[in-house]
């Protein structure tokens, strides 16, 4: 099979591998499209994982084989997007609930000899829990490849806890930060952006944000406060990659408010804040990290039932073997997604 591999940083090629045999309990998947996340910008650019690598985690297809020692609901053809990354099924994380947490053992993917998540190829084994049918007769496979970083938001916004005619802030317009907004106003929130950006204030506007306003001309306090009748909103979002500010939104939040570090920091650096103000206030500072099952399942019906609409966020599409191009323009400010096609043209 073609695969993308990431031989050093700043390279991206395709090399024929050796297509993976599914083993009892795994399904066999035809990939059709790949995202490029933010975690694969940082591999491209030589960080977080020794190369070379297959990269790739965002993606759909449809099922191309089930071994006969396989019991499942799937049948061949059936459209679907797969949760990569896979969690034991037997710590005390995973059977609460929390399988986002697993602390256990997972399988390793390795592709003649080159590890890699494996998204970025035509084929992927995995196992048959980790599969997730698309519902409905005229399924999107493009937008269908949304659905892990849509899961990953779902489930930060479990964690925000929103309720019908609250005031959310989202901080960041990126893709995240856009998902959020999507998300936000589905659930009946209000919802302002910050982001420093006009382009993606626009974008934001476009598909359903309430207020935007630039954090760089404008006090974020001052104008949050004044966009919340002085009281502060009922959760915040926080998804940049600023350390600087990721206190700052503290002290902004109403009594009983909740503020959700979706993204990771890097630099891993910590910040200063008063236990007394949480204390008073019965603020709830939180994290999200990684999409649990469920949250997985409502991003499938939410795409495979048109609920929400991704294509404003689906910036542009390459074949596989312009691969490297694809993740120099995810690097781009100008895009929110870029799609890698795996079987079949971009056109």
């Amino acid at each position: 099979m073609k695969a993308i591999v990431i031989p050093k940083a700043g390279a991206a090629e395709v090399r024929e591998l050796t297509a993976p045999v599914p083993e009892a309990g795994e399904v066999l998947i035809r990939l059709r499209h790949c995202m490029i996340c933010t975690w694969e910008q940082r591999i491209f650019k030589g960080e977080d994982v020794p190369l070379p690598f297959v990269p790739g985690h965002e993606v759909s297809g449809e099922v191309a084989y089930i071994p006969e020692n396989t019991i499942c609901d799937l049948q061949v053809g059936d459209p679907c997007v797969v949760k990569t990354f896979d969690s034991c099924g037997q710590c005390e994380y995973c059977r609460r609930g929390m399988d986002n947490l697993c602390k256990g053992k997972k399988k390793k993917r390795i592709y003649d000899g080159i590890p890699g998540s494996g998204g970025m190829a035509e084929y992927i084994a995995i196992s048959s829990d980790r599969i997730f049918k698309l519902p409905g007769r005229h399924v999107d496979l493009e937008a269908a490849a949304f659905a892990e970083p849509l899961a990953c938001c779902l489930h930060s916004m479990e964690q925000a806890k929103l309720s019908f005619g609250e005031d959310v802030v989202i901080v960041g317009g990126g893709i995240m930060g856009q998902l959020h907004v999507l998300l936000a106003k589905l659930s009946g929130a209000r919802v302002i952006l910050a982001e420093p950006d006009e382009r993606r204030r626009e974008v934001a506007l476009s598909i359903g944000a309430h207020d935007v306003f630039n954090p760089v001309e404008k006090d974020a306090e001052t104008e949050i406060r004044r966009l919340t009748e002085s009281r502060g909103p009922h959760a915040v979002i926080f998804t940049v990659n600023n350390l600087n500010l990721a206190g700052d939104y503290i002290k902004i939040l109403a009594d009983r408010g909740r503020l959700v570090y979706y993204g990771s920091f890097h630099p891993r650096n910590d910040i200063p804040f008063s236990p007394n103000g949480i204390h008073y206030s019965e603020k709830v500072i939180t994290g999200s990290y990684s999409p649990t099952i469920k949250a997985f399942w409502q991003a499938t019906q939410l795409l495979g039932k048109k609920l929400i609409d991704v294509h404003p966020l689906l910036s542009e599409k390459y074949d596989m073997v312009d691969a490297e191009t694809a993740f120099n323009r995810a690097l781009s400010m100008e895009t929110f997604r870029v799609l890698i096609h795996l079987n079949g043209s971009a056109g």
